[in-house]
């Protein structure tokens, strides 16, 4: 494999323009040495380096943030679906990092973003306050100390309650979406409960081991039972996907906190018409 497409496969969020300027700046070496983007990786090569953390101008805004929690060292937010978390390609303002910037959180690193939620998926955002409780909750998230709850519909009805553990890396053709891969990519570990089946959609729990981009979505698509509404893994607008809930130790205080939030107007509506659709 390629180095470039390899970084490429270990670090799915960023682009090929990135990979390819940080070899070309020597961020990574192999066996010790700078080589080029093409370079054909051997089994026993080792591949060293890391990426810079990618700039990205954003002006504050005032925008409203629905705060479920807050504390001198980090909040709670509910985002809502349809809301970006951070400036990208063609989005540069009314994203969470623009209202954070708002508040007076400019001097930390992604104005304390820890973890991100798809455009349209709704729920719980953790951000930090401070820079010490914002590299607390990174190693955190590392080590998987944060239970992270959502509730999706989804297309048929599932038969029973399973683990999925499928590698995901960046699709091949399309390069804004992911895939399930038998070989490369980073491991990606969702465990799904059945709470009720309809005649021809479930709705489910699930809990991440692992937090890799789109990752329910993607893992709901390989076992054909998509996210309803998905419009990138399945058809339709109005993703069903939401995160109701967070479970974690305070990283300053030590006090375990359990926060829970109810289904958005939206996904309790789409719940009652699978309910009653024959």
């Amino acid at each position: 494999m390629r180095l470039d497409k390899y970084l490429l496969e270990q670090n799915p969020t960023v682009t090929r323009s990135q990979i390819a300027a940080a070899i070309k700046r020597g961020d990574f070496t192999v066996n010790g040495k700078v080589v080029k983007a093409g370079y054909e990786l051997r089994p026993t090569d080792q591949v060293a380096g890391k990426l810079a953390p990618v700039t990205v101008t954003a002006e504050p805004e005032n925008l409203a943030l629905d705060i479920v929690y807050e504390d001198p060292y980090l909040m709670v937010i509910n985002k809502p679906r349809g809301m970006v978390v951070h400036p990208g390609a063609g989005i540069k303002s009314g994203t969470v990092l623009n209202a954070l910037l708002g508040r007076g959180q400019g001097h930390l690193e992604r104005a304390g973003i820890v973890h991100r939620l798809d455009k349209n998926t709704a729920g719980l955002l953790l951000v930090a306050k401070t820079a010490d409780c914002q590299q607390r909750l990174g190693r955190m998230f590392e080590k998987h100390d944060i239970k992270r709850t959502y509730w999706g519909l989804v297309d048929g009805v599932v038969p029973v309650d399973q683990t999925i553990d499928m590698n995901i890396k960046r699709h091949p053709q399309h390069r804004t979406i992911f895939t399930t891969t038998e070989q490369g990519g980073r491991r990606a570990i969702t465990h799904l409960h059945v709470l009720e089946r309809y005649a021809r959609h479930t709705l489910c729990e699930f809990t991440l081991e692992t937090g890799r981009t789109h990752q329910i979505r993607v893992h709901c698509k390989a076992i054909h039972h998509a996210i309803l509404g998905d419009p990138e893994y399945n058809s339709g607008s109005g993703q069903m996907l939401e995160a109701l809930q967070l479970d974690f130790v305070h990283p300053m205080t030590g006090k375990v906190m359990h926060l829970q939030i109810q289904p958005t107007k939206a996904f309790a509506e789409a719940r009652e018409k699978c309910y009653h659709l024959r």
